[in-house]
């Protein structure tokens, strides 16, 4: 039974009942290996039943800061009958009182020892059993559902053996008052929550971040408290700038560690460039973008300077770290990489996407590393692609300049900024590209475009790389077709993130190439599409772009139009009635899109048309009768890439809606 996470040990011959209380065991990593020895000597004496992470990177993953707090801190799973209970919980008490571990948040700790108890499934039904799903608990006659919730609790009709009563009525030790008060929390993870507070003595607005013990494990080994001991140590030193927060109460209450720092004005730097980048020429008719820009790097290369005179290193800069208020003034955030040390060489390893340095680097490089990146998304912001490709940021310099000169900004202007971005340059290190054929390698070249053919080179070589990525991902992956950024792992319908939607946009790039072999083509093609139509059923959403309708509009662009057209006949109204919002991402303005698609095709009768027209008419109604109910009128509130926190523009606001009634126009006049 073992899997890519756990491995499984049960005894030959025992019984082990459907359901019952989960021993769940944490513990830290450096005594991870001897917990485990001492816990499966038990096991094995009492013949329990027990699962452990399969290895040191399981691990510190369960144990990080973005893992879900239903599920972490998991280490050891034990499943014992309710008749050795007691016996079992006994036994590793009196074994691991010496241990650590973080506190796991969906169960109730036992004693002192980090051992903890939750009543759930144990494994799958027989067949001689009621059938319900493994996330489903039996309960007289009933069926329950099987939380795993980051807080303790017990399934309604569960009646605990005698000896857990006292234990359940036992609080946890606490202790300590708080000296703040939260008003609200910015976010949680894993590690602890952040929260807008005040102090109870003065009523000063403070930013309060919380670590709980042995929780936010990175791969260097270190936990959430002592990076949140790092930040506090590096806002001490940095004290006498005003571009840091200051700090206002630190200390330990109960098992955790809490930071309460300034409340430092600005919006990210990120946010800063959405509001001010002068893609078109009415955006910025002052012109004076450049030199906000030039400003805003002086002070960071400024602020850099002063940092390290005190041997201070932030190690995660980045556009979300940086924040700016009236007048472009900045101040850096988040300073809980920090090192305090730059003689020895180390690996860049937490860093937002297109600010991770390459090769082993000196810590005051990592730093202007992010420098140099930031100076170059305020020219042109497009750096992610950095991770991949050395360099990048000097094809995307040649962009800047193009587009500034063409918006008709001052040669003194660009040559400035210019200059700047060559001084950041200058301060990172360089590397030898020894293999220009290497996959996603270091790789620097400018390319330039002077005929037909080097267009079609240039699409062959990105056809051959999909080919290659393909046959490298399938020999490791088998739950989907080809990989996906990380908003789309749980979404394989729909236009945006699905294998059939990729499979469909390199069909199109491959339309423009002649003669050229797509490898297999054929033989994935039919793969993806049976997949996708074997999966339709299982999909609860119904969108364009994250749901079923739009997988019906590809496997008709597919060319496989009787399936197409079978599958909309069959599931439009159930799919349109299913739909919760209005938007064309994932709701109804896409969904009857597509219906207008068909409709326009002539593809369905004229009973299923009838009814695409009268829901397009009540949506209509709907949206004149209140526009704010489909969605916000005026700019979205967050700025986000997350496409179920956006509220505005094309895929999510009402410019989708108006897409919608243009084509609707234009098929009924």
């Amino acid at each position: 039974m073992n899997n890519d996470e756990w491995v499984y040990q049960y005894p030959i011959g025992k019984f082990v009942e459907r359901q019952g209380w989960k021993i769940h065991i944490s513990s830290e990593y450096n005594s991870s290996h001897e917990l485990l020895q001492d816990v499966a000597k038990i096991c094995h004496e009492m013949r329990i039943p027990f699962k452990h992470l399969s290895t040191e990177d399981k691990f510190i993953m369960r144990n990080g800061k973005l893992v879900s707090r239903g599920f972490s801190g998991k280490f050891i799973t034990c499943y014992p009958n309710q008749n050795e209970l007691e016996s079992v919980l006994q036994r590793l008490e009196s074994a691991l009182k010496q241990y650590n571990g973080p506190y796991i948040l969906s169960d109730k700790r036992w004693d002192e020892a980090p051992i903890y108890l939750r009543y759930g499934v144990f494994r799958p039904s027989r067949d001689d059993e009621k059938k319900v799903a493994i996330d489903e608990l039996i309960v007289g006659d009933e069926v329950v559902k099987d939380e795993r919730l980051p807080v303790f609790k017990i399934p309604k009709g569960i009646v605990p053996p005698d000896f857990l009563n006292k234990w359940l009525d036992k609080k946890d030790k606490k202790q300590g008052d708080f000296p703040f008060i939260i008003d609200n929390a910015i976010r949680f993870s894993n590690s602890g929550g952040i929260y807008n507070a005040r102090l109870k003595e003065d009523g000063k607005k403070i930013i309060l971040k919380e670590a709980r013990p042995y929780t936010g494990l990175g791969f260097d080994g270190t936990y959430s408290s002592e990076k949140l001991a790092s930040e506090c140590k590096a806002l001490k030193i940095l004290n006498e700038w005003s571009e840091t927060p200051k700090i206002y109460w630190h200390g330990k209450i109960w098992e955790h560690t809490f930071l309460g720092i300034e409340h430092m004005k600005g919006v990210p730097l990120n946010r800063w460039v959405t509001n001010n980048f002068p893609l078109y020429e009415v955006v910025d008719k002052t012109k004076d973008y450049l030199l906000r820009v030039s400003k805003i790097v002086e002070k960071l290369i400024d602020l850099t300077n002063k940092f390290h005179s005190k041997n201070v290193y932030h190690q995660d800069l980045h556009l979300g770290n940086i924040l700016v208020k009236d007048e472009d003034e900045i101040s850096i955030i988040d300073w809980e990489q920090a090192v305090f040390s730059n003689d020895e060489k180390v690996v860049h390893k937490v860093a937002a996407p297109g600010f991770r340095a390459w090769r082993e680097t000196l810590p005051s490089e990592i730093d202007w590393y992010g420098i140099r990146q930031i100076a170059h998304y305020l020219y042109m912001p497009l750096v992610t692609t950095s991770d991949l490709t050395y360099n990048y940021v000097s094809q995307t310099r040649i962009e800047g300049k193009k587009l500034f000169e063409s918006l008709g900004y001052t040669r003194e202007h660009i040559d400035y900024v210019e200059s700047l971005l060559s001084y950041l340059d200058s301060k990172c290190p360089q590397i030898e590209n020894i293999s220009r054929k290497k996959v996603l390698k270091p790789m620097h070249e400018i390319r330039t475009i002077e005929s037909e053919q080097d267009i079609q080179d240039f699409i062959i070589k990105l056809l051959r790389g999909f080919t290659l990525t393909y046959g490298q991902w399938r020999k490791e992956f088998q739950s989907r077709f080809f990989p996906v950024h990380y908003y789309g792992l749980n979404f394989n319908q729909g236009i945006a993130f699905s294998d059939l939607a990729i499979l469909w946009s390199y069909q199109q790039l491959a339309k423009k190439v002649k003669n050229f072999k797509f490898d297999d083509y054929y033989e994935i093609r039919t793969q993806v599409i049976n997949e996708a139509v074997n999966n339709f059923k299982k999909s609860s959403l119904s969108g364009l772009f994250d749901g079923k309708i739009g997988t019906i509009w590809l496997i008709y662009e597919f060319g496989e139009i009787d399936r197409a057209v079978e599958l909309f006949t069959t599931h439009f109204i159930e799919i349109f009635e299913n739909s919760q919002n209005k938007n064309l991402y994932s709701g109804q303005a896409g969904i009857l899109l597509v219906g207008l698609y068909f409709l326009s095709k002539g593809e369905i009768d004229n009973k299923l048309g009838e009814e695409i027209l009268i829901r397009l008419r009540e949506y209509t109604l709907n949206y004149i009768e209140n526009p704010e109910t489909f969605c916000k009128v005026g700019a979205s509130d967050v700025q986000s890439n997350d496409p179920y926190e956006n509220f505005g523009g094309l895929l999510y606001g009402h410019a989708g809606v108006a897409w919608l009634f243009g084509e609707a126009y234009k098929l009924t006049g």
